[in-house]
């Protein structure tokens, strides 16, 4: 007995030593093994460029902006950094409309652009879109029919997406759906964001020869939703399943499509709408039902996504919805040539769970484990009995 614990003590010793002083080796992801020529191109051409934290120097943010930073550095020629205390620059943040510690604008000569997520691909996308200076492109979304609050004091509102798009150089308006709207000249897409009353006949007519003139739609749908808008279903060849995801649902994998190239980062749903369409799929879920679509008519492109949460002011910034809505945002817009990168580090960090795994992981844990160090118990008692 004196020796097994000995054994036992001698095991714990030992893991606990490995763990402090083995170094672990692995193959890890560098900044230069994901950067694309594309990139580098776009990182070149910055003569200057001038970048504000909004963090203290020594905070925990402002660690984790200047580990994000030090590889870019290296390939700048002249770059300024400054760290502000978000207290002591009460206008700045209002101007901003900053959220949290570690947001970032960025500037060069030509232009400037919120940075709220340490992403490279933003990050880039970012500086290409102030650069080439011809981001005049507008988003409308269209207000009324019962659509989705874009108020921001509403959970269920979409009104930090919309300032999270203009915070990254894209120009948008919301404006009442009426069938004798006129649109901006630089109008490429519009937004329906879930009408929960059907459409009449006008409005339907208005979408049609709006779409007929090359400009984009996307259709953000809820299952309680979509039943009250045939004609858009019919319109988008969409047709409801008997079935919906109540709750959560987290997805990780996705279909090959533009919008997905090297996306690595979960998407966080909430009560997801499957449906069955002949469009190409975009997301779909693990029984393989189709969750999003897209298409291209006539020139413009559309896209159903059946749920329109994960872009509300709860979830936007949950796993990678708003860069996913970056993506989906670009496609429509008929920027082709974005930079798509994938999370440097991302592997194994991710922490969203399915509700199926969160059931079979707390299995483990609290009934798997115990019964076995109950049955070992067990037999050491009969044993030494």
């Amino acid at each position: 007995m004196i020796k097994r614990l000995l054994l036992i003590l001698l095991w714990v010793i030992s893991m606990v030593m490995a763990a402090k002083y083995i170094p672990n080796w692995r193959h890890a992801a560098t900044y230069d093994d994901l950067i694309t020529p594309q990139a580098v191109t776009v990182l070149s051409a910055q003569q200057t460029l001038k970048i504000t934290v909004f963090a203290l120097p020594d905070s925990p943010a402002a660690v984790l902006v200047k580990n994000f930073l030090q590889p870019l550095s290296t390939h700048l020629a002249d770059v300024e950094v400054d760290y502000l205390d978000m207290n002591q620059h009460a206008a700045l943040v209002d101007q901003y409309n900053i959220r949290k510690q570690g947001e970032m604008i960025i500037a060069n000569e030509k232009g400037e652009f919120q940075l709220a997520t340490l992403s490279y691909e933003a990050f880039f996308n970012g500086l290409k879109s102030i650069s080439q200076n011809n981001n005049d492109d507008w988003l409308v979304f269209l207000d009324g029919q019962g659509s989705k609050s874009f108020a921001k004091d509403q959970l269920s509102g979409l009104n930090m997406w919309i300032n999270a798009l203009s915070q990254a150089n894209y120009k948008s308006i919301v404006l009442p759906f009426d069938a004798k709207l006129r649109l901006p000249k630089q109008t490429k897409l519009l937004v329906l964001a879930s009408p929960q009353e059907p459409l009449n006949e006008a409005q339907m007519a208005w979408l049609e020869q709006t779409v007929m003139r090359g400009i984009s739609l996307l259709w953000l749908v809820d299952p309680e939703t979509i039943q009250q808008q045939p004609q858009l279903a019919l319109m988008f060849d969409v047709m409801r399943t008997d079935a919906y995801h109540q709750g959560q649902l987290v997805l990780k994998n996705f279909p090959n499509h533009d919008i997905n190239r090297n996306f690595d980062r979960p998407l966080d749903l909430s009560g997801v709408l499957p449906f069955s369409t002949s469009s190409q799929v975009l997301w779909q879920n693990t029984q393989g039902q189709t969750l999003a679509a897209t298409q291209e008519l006539n020139g413009a492109r559309l896209m159903v996504v059946g749920d329109s949460d994960f872009l509300n002011n709860a979830q936007i910034d949950s796993g990678g919805n708003l860069e996913m809505s970056y993506r989906m945002v670009d496609w429509l817009l008929r920027y082709d040539d974005r930079i798509d990168l994938p999370t440097i580090g991302n592997n194994g960090t991710q922490l969203y769970y399915e509700r199926g795994e969160v059931l079979w992981f707390s299995g483990i844990m609290l009934l798997f484990l115990p019964a076995v160090f109950l049955l070992l118990a067990v037999i050491f008692w009969r044993k030494n009995k």
